[in-house]
């Protein structure tokens, strides 16, 4: 593979002939020379530039001249005063999932491939684990699941690990153990003028605050000790069952949902997730939807399962899976759709405590009307218990909703072409606002969903000490706004 390591001045030469002012020959072979023996430096035209840029929305698209797989944390903070002193932008890459629109204002800048940072240890005698800033997270569960070992991670096997933790997290297992976030015991983190540190509840311990749940904004980083638990055999397998209704059903069977999320003693074991999709094979007119069961156990009590076998599926699947399977059943897993890159995706989040029914509906007749082109969308309605992430107070992190019982996700997907933008903008807030409307929860909007239009307030919450707090961080650990390309507090 062709690098700056091996080509440099032919490289150089090649692009800025091209009229892509890269950089002088000089300073990216004194950058290369800086960095570790196994960090690389790919330009444009590479296999490891197009690999590092292939991103999963190609409708939000940063500008990057130049890419540095880094190996270490000393690769990233020479990188980092690189960048500073040619006055570039940079942007850590892992999984190359992240979508906000604001990643577009990106120019001309500096790509920080993290892959290379993917180890997994477990210390502590088995009560922690640490993490490499580019490890995915697919990568955490069964790397942890081999070793007897699980821990509150995202959903999802293709995205990196970090990113989502420092927005918070949701996951299968936070009813038990709270947020990926809240399972943070120290992280290194690599400032916006190249200095590495320590942050944890005893050193830096406000910044420690603004990781879980703001941490997007204050550095890049490069290492991550988070809390694991030991599996335990009655709890490692899960039962999937999914239903598939037509659109008719959606106020009836979301009203049984309700009451499950009303129950004072809802178990632990219990997730729901429901989706919006095309299946013209059973409805060739509209749009219909699904629900999965998801029960920690070989079988899902009948109390659950038997409402909706009464409302009439037109379909039911059902499968057991341990977790490093589970992302099997929402396509979410290495290899299938939901990890595929390239395509366009505007995602658009919102917060409910319960569904509002014909608000619902509404919503699934706006999702019906979607022109063909953009049929491969689909609505996510992801509701994870919350024992545990309740019972965390709210103040003690920067994530402020732990009070929502259902996340949503509008995802408008379509194939790259910026003429179709329009209409997946239009669409995303018609059904934002419809699924919203009449809930009678206040707009949150989830920090690692938000599509880019939103306020700060419905990110980082209402409270006005939240914003006042990081806002005065901010101007601390990143004055200049070099770490403003995700959802800036400023």
């Amino acid at each position: 593979m062709a690098t700056v390591k091996s080509w440099i001045g032919r490289a150089i030469v090649v692009y800025l002939l091209a009229g892509l002012a890269i950089a002088t020959a000089p300073s990216l072979k004194q950058l290369s020379q800086q960095l570790s023996k196994q960090a690389e430096v790919y330009l444009p035209g590479s296999e490891g530039f197009a690999n590092a840029t292939l991103r999963w929305n190609a409708a939000a698209l940063p500008h990057l001249d130049i890419i540095v797989k880094v190996e270490t944390e000393r690769d990233v903070e020479r990188t980092i005063r690189y960048a500073n002193a040619h006055k570039r932008p940079f942007l850590a890459i892992s999984g190359g999932h992240g979508q906000t629109q604001t990643l577009k204002n990106v120019k001309s800048g500096i790509g920080i491939w993290m892959r290379g940072m993917n180890d997994l240890k477990v210390v502590d005698r088995g009560r922690a684990a640490v993490v490499g800033g580019g490890i995915e997270n697919g990568e955490v569960i069964r790397r942890l699941w081999a070793e007897g070992k699980q821990t509150s991670t995202p959903v999802c096997d293709c995205p990196g690990f970090i990113a989502p933790v420092l927005g918070g997290g949701h996951g299968w297992l936070q009813g038990r153990y709270g947020l990926p976030a809240d399972q943070l015991i120290s992280a290194r983190l690599v400032l916006a003028n190249g200095s590495a540190i320590s942050v944890s509840a005893s050193e830096h311990k406000d910044l420690f605050w603004a990781l879980r749940g703001a941490g997007h904004n204050f550095g890049i980083v490069t290492e991550l000790k988070i809390k694991i638990y030991d599996r335990t055999p009655e709890q490692d397998l899960w039962n999937g069952t999914g239903f598939t209704f037509t659109s008719d059903k959606i106020q009836s069977v979301f009203a049984v949902v309700n009451g499950w999320i009303d129950e004072p003693n809802r178990p632990i074991e219990l997730t729901h997730y429901g989706a919006f999709i095309f299946n013209p094979q059973i409805d060739p007119v509209k749009a219909v939807f699904l629900l999965w069961i998801f029960y920690q156990g070989t079988s899902i009590p009948e109390a659950y399962t038997s409402p909706l076998y009464k409302l009439g599926p037109a379909s039911v699947t059902s499968k057991i899976t341990d977790l490093t399977e589970l992302n099997t059943h929402t396509a979410g897993a290495y290899g299938m759709p939901a990890c595929a890159k390239g395509g366009s995706r505007h995602m658009y989040p919102v917060s409910l405590n319960r569904y509002p029914l014909e608000n619902l509906e509404y919503a699934l007749d706006i999702f019906s009307s979607l022109p063909p082109a953009y049929h491969g969308s689909f609505v996510l309605l992801e509701g994870y218990t919350t024992h545990r992430v309740k019972q965390i107070p709210a103040e003690s992190t920067a994530f402020a909703d732990r009070n929502s019982e259902i996340l949503v996700d509008i995802i408008i997907l379509y194939e790259a072409n910026s003429t179709l933008d329009s209409t997946a903008y239009e669409y995303g807030e018609k059904l934002r606002e419809a699924i919203w409307q009449g809930s009678g929860y206040p707009y949150y909007a989830y920090v690692n969903y938000v599509h880019g239009d939103e306020t700060l307030e419905s990110i980082y919450g209402y409270e006005p000490w939240r914003l006042q707090k990081l806002r005065k961080l901010k101007k601390q650990y990143d004055p200049f706004g070099r770490f403003n390309f995700y959802s800036p507090i400023s």
